[in-house]
């Protein structure tokens, strides 16, 4: 067999798709060992994925091979991989597809722990999470989309991932197991914390900006809309056409210590002369504050400060 996939492979370049075809039909047939040896060959004549170091280590753990030899090839992947978030998240997919869903979703958590913010990464845990019906790995995905996940049309995933959650907790109570419906509901309490929110409103044609400056004196703007605190401005708008107009900050897990909200004015008329300012501090929690004000804005830029004293986050380098 191993001479038969040289030839097969020596001249000829498969598509990744094509070989996991192939090393999927073997699996599913439990041919392990054939699955071994397609997909070493493939290593060895210059046509190696990411995927193949994951499904060859998962494919010697089902045929028994020694650990030693496992834990090559996973040190061998890790030099591959090189850090590469997308080629984790492909071979995260691929895992899945075998199956290993407990080892997708490691794959998903150690993407997320390099980059929090990516959305591609929560909606492919999502999605493995529910294959796996586990119900760690649904909360995890849930709860990380709830905090993480801020794009275009976060309110429908925000939204998506609470019913998610509450129909968990209610099958865990039918099932009869209070822990885990109490870990549930714990778990959507702490998504929902968002430490600051800051919205500014108004109405006209005009432009105006948002940024904020972090305790720490990074600066949240239409520059640099993520900070490495975890700052976003998670809504933008240019004005320009007459009308109801927002931009918005949050952060999840904010610094201890004081931020200047600057509220600038680049062109166009506000049709009151002012802008709505409205600050949530500790927001969904039982130490939850609300701060509203209307600020003249056209002729000099406004500046409000504010101290978040219950801060969960912490300072990244």
């Amino acid at each position: 067999m191993p001479i038969a996939w040289d030839n097969a492979l020596k001249n000829k370049r498969f598509s990744s798709d094509a070989l996991l075809t192939a090393i999927g039909r073997l699996h599913d047939r439990k041919h392990y060992e054939s699955a071994i040896e397609g997909i070493q060959s493939a290593l060895r004549n210059d046509q190696a994925q990411t995927w193949m170091y994951d499904v060859l280590a998962m494919e010697m753990k089902l045929a028994d091979r020694p650990q030693k030899q496992i834990d090559r090839v996973l040190l061998s992947r890790i030099d591959f991989a090189a850090g590469n978030e997308a080629q984790m998240l492909v071979t995260a997919s691929y895992m899945a597809r075998f199956g290993a869903h407990d080892q997708a979703i490691a794959i998903c958590r150690e993407a997320a722990k390099r980059n929090p913010w990516q959305p591609t990464t929560w909606g492919l845990a999502r999605r493995i999470a529910d294959g796996s019906q586990n119900p760690d790995a649904i909360i995890w995905s849930r709860v990380g989309t709830i905090r993480r996940v801020w794009t275009d049309g976060f309110e429908s995933e925000h939204a998506e991932a609470m019913t998610v959650l509450r129909d968990l907790e209610r099958n865990m109570t039918a099932a009869g197991n209070p822990q885990m419906a109490s870990n549930v509901r714990s778990a959507m309490q702490s998504a929902n914390a968002r430490d600051l929110r800051i919205r500014v409103t108004w109405v006209g044609d005009a432009d105006i900006d948002l940024d904020v400056i972090e305790p720490n004196g990074q600066r949240c703007s239409r520059k640099s809309r993520l900070t490495s605190n975890g700052g976003m401005l998670i809504r933008q708008s240019d004005g320009g056409k007459q009308g109801r107009h927002t931009e918005e900050y949050v952060c999840v897990e904010a610094l201890s210590g004081e931020y200047e909200i600057r509220v600038r004015y680049i062109l166009g008329r506000v049709i009151t002369g002012k802008v709505k300012v409205e600050v949530i501090r500790y927001q969904n929690t039982d130490h939850e504050k609300t701060m509203s004000l209307a600020t003249e804005v056209v002729e000099h830029d406004a500046t409000i400060k504010v101290l978040v004293e219950r801060g969960r986050g912490a300072a990244q380098k």
